[in-house]
């Protein structure tokens, strides 16, 4: 059973079909992560009350056959030792975002020159914002995969430098914030009724990007940071 006292990050763990519903609601799962679940929704103003009978109802009490892929997904992350977890994220998720990067920003410089003329107000600041989302998670991929992936994969059970994951956390911070920033500014990722196939598919680009950073940094930050910190094979 879900209550406000559980972590949102142990929802999450126990209930991975979750996701959908907190990404629908603007709850951090990533980031956040550590909140109290009634205290994360008491920051977006929605009656806990009322919000934890829905989720009880949606993924406690139906069956999980549907989801059963999700499930398993999430117990074999679970059962991953540091190292065999580190390439996963870096096979995974680290590859699929440098292709949409990559194609996020041939598109978005394509849409901000034929719509500037009557959509600059939220074309220009969403380039901006996507500039440095881009250069944020580029340095952060290289940081992880040439310094601290190996020294991880060295010293996962022994001595260890604290200050590595403290490090990774705040730059998951940051770029958790930056897409906040994105997600307003896109209106939840709502083209306007005028765009061009282009801009549809540079939000829809945006949005997959989104959706795999936050479930990158809930696997960082919720699995592979415990483990590494515990020392656990």
């Amino acid at each position: 059973m879900i209550t406000g006292k559980m972590k949102v990050t142990d929802v999450v763990k126990a209930y991975p079909e979750a996701v959908e519903i907190f990404n629908d609601f603007h709850i951090d799962y990533c980031c956040g992560g550590k909140n109290d679940l009634e205290i994360a929704l008491q920051e977006l103003g929605i009656e806990s009350k009322s919000f934890i009978e829905l989720l009880n109802k949606k993924l406690v009490n139906k069956p999980r056959k549907s989801n059963k892929g999700q499930v398993l997904a999430m117990e074999r992350l679970t059962e991953m030792d540091v190292p065999d977890l580190i390439d996963y994220i870096i096979d995974t998720h680290h590859s699929k975002e440098r292709t949409l990067l990559a194609e996020i920003d041939e598109l978005i410089n394509k849409v901000l020159l034929v719509h500037y003329e009557d959509h600059q107000e939220q074309l220009v600041p969403l380039h901006g914002l996507f500039s440095d989302l881009r250069k944020e998670l580029q340095e952060h991929f290289a940081k992880e995969e040439k310094l601290i992936f190996p020294y991880m994969k060295k010293t996962f059970t022994g001595d260890k430098n604290a200050g590595y994951v403290k490090e990774l956390e705040d730059e998951h911070e940051g770029a958790g914030n930056l897409i906040k920033e994105i997600t307003a500014c896109t209106n939840d990722f709502t083209p306007p009724k005028d765009g061009c196939a282009s801009y549809r598919l540079v939000f829809q680009r945006l949005e997959e990007l989104v959706k795999d950073v936050y479930i990158h940094i809930f696997t960082e930050n919720s699995l592979l940071f415990p483990k590494y910190e515990g020392g656990i094979r």
